[in-house]
């Protein structure tokens, strides 16, 4: 009988870092969830210092994001991943604590909101880096698959379950049993077996950290297919989230006179589809990934023009489809190329811009989302939108043309042995 990842789920140090990544996505969506509604309870519902709290998440990862990814290629990366989640677990059992002694404030909370998010600027760095150094190259594939895989099915299952555990607890100990998750992520993270390579450097001068991000600029402005790459999926989201936040629930409202169950319905739908796309793409024995990138920006900017040109509610789920399959194909992709083809002494620098490109996006993009939407009607924004995100796709193809073809001939090669 054949089963589905039976080899790479034979590795240990996958399994810790599988199940470590579940339980930390699983308290850090606790901790985002909580955080809104402890908010609004300390601020009379403000919007503006709700906005604020939400900043609070992004902005240090945008000041501070590639400085980590700097110290990810240098410190010990299973040492930063472990102290971060103590770190963040010992934040965690604070507000609780704080809750009850009438001590937590507004300004407080931030300042958590913050610190966590400066742990994740070292940390996440380290995640995406340490992979290739746990399992082999020809595994990248599966084990990104399944790990995304394992993210996306804890931002269906988490916010689903909240429901039930509010029967047996009040709201502030959510960020109790965000303490125990991030906890056991810890100790799942301790039990990796990790020795650090030795990477024989070739800079020039004294080592420092504006010396590194020179060089990794450096490597992104000659390695130009590596940074399109990075600048298309940041286009993307910078299109997709103002769209798919504020733009769809207005559209709903307004074309089809949907209330918040019918987008939490499309936000399922959207994850589940995410997820099971990721399972399959991680059984291809092989795949061409700039291929796999490119028609997944296609399928995404599909998605957004169909909901533009044709308002209705079977269209949207149809849409929401295409999203789904969009998004999680470039996702895998993108992460496959980096790790594949970055140098192992830069990998944790250009996550981290990648990372620090992406909350950047996401923060312009719910910036400017209300000034468009003030022009031009939701129909329209969709519409151009979906059709710009499909141009870069399309230009992308063109593009990586050259690469994509030297990945199948390899793969033909491969084949044939």
């Amino acid at each position: 009988m054949n089963i589905f990842y039976k080899e790479i789920l034979k590795e240990k140090n996958f399994i810790y870092i599988l199940l470590g990544r579940l339980f930390k996505r699983s308290a850090l969506i606790l901790f985002s969830m909580e955080l809104i509604w402890l908010t609004m309870q300390l601020t009379n519902n403000s919007p503006l210092y709700l906005s604020l709290m939400v900043m609070a998440e992004t902005l240090p990862f945008i000041l501070f994001g590639i400085y980590g990814g700097v110290k990810a290629d240098r410190w010990n990366k299973k040492f930063v991943m472990v102290t971060s989640d103590i770190g963040i677990a010992t934040l965690l059992l604070c507000l609780p604590i704080l809750y009850q002694l009438n001590i937590l404030n507004y300004f407080l909370l931030m300042a958590v909101a913050v610190i966590i998010t400066l742990f994740s600027c070292f940390s996440e760095p380290c995640y995406r880096a340490i992979i290739p150094e746990l399992i082999a190259r020809s595994k990248l594939q599966e084990g990104n698959a399944l790990l995304d895989s394992v993210q996306r099915g804890a931002t269906i299952l988490v916010p689903v379950s909240i429901g039930l555990v509010l029967k047996f607890t009040t709201q502030i100990h959510l960020f109790s049993l965000a303490f125990i998750l991030m906890i056991i992520a810890a100790f799942l993270h301790l039990l990796i077996i990790y020795r650090p390579k030795k990477i024989i450097s070739t800079e020039q001068g004294t080592p420092s950290t504006i010396n590194d991000i020179k060089q990794t600029l450096e490597y992104l402005k000659k390695n130009k297919d590596i940074s399109f790459i990075m600048l298309v999926q940041g286009v993307s989201i910078m299109i997709n989230t103002g769209l798919w936040r504020v733009g769809l629930p207005i559209y709903l409202e307004t074309y089809l006179g949907k209330d918040i169950d019918t987008f939490g319905y499309i936000t399922g739908i959207l994850g589940a589809t995410s997820f099971v796309t990721s399972i399959i793409l991680g059984l291809l024995k092989q795949i061409n990934p700039i291929l796999i990138f490119n028609t997944g920006i296609i399928s995404w900017g599909l998605g957004l023009l169909a909901i533009g040109v044709y308002p209705s509610i079977i269209m949207i789920y149809i849409a929401t489809l295409l999203i789904g399959i969009g998004q999680a194909s470039e996702g895998l992709a993108r992460i496959v190329i980096l790790q594949d083809q970055v140098p192992r002494n830069m990998l944790g620098k250009v996550f981290s811009i990648t990372s620090t490109l992406n909350y950047t996006s996401d923060t312009v993009s719910l910036g400017a989302i209300s000034g468009v939407l003030a022009i031009f009607s939701t129909v329209v924004v969709f519409s151009g939108g979906g059709a710009a995100i499909m141009v870069t796709g399309i230009i992308g193809a063109v593009i990586l043309k050259s690469r994509s073809k030297k990945i199948n001939l390899n793969n033909s090669k491969e084949g044939a042995i």
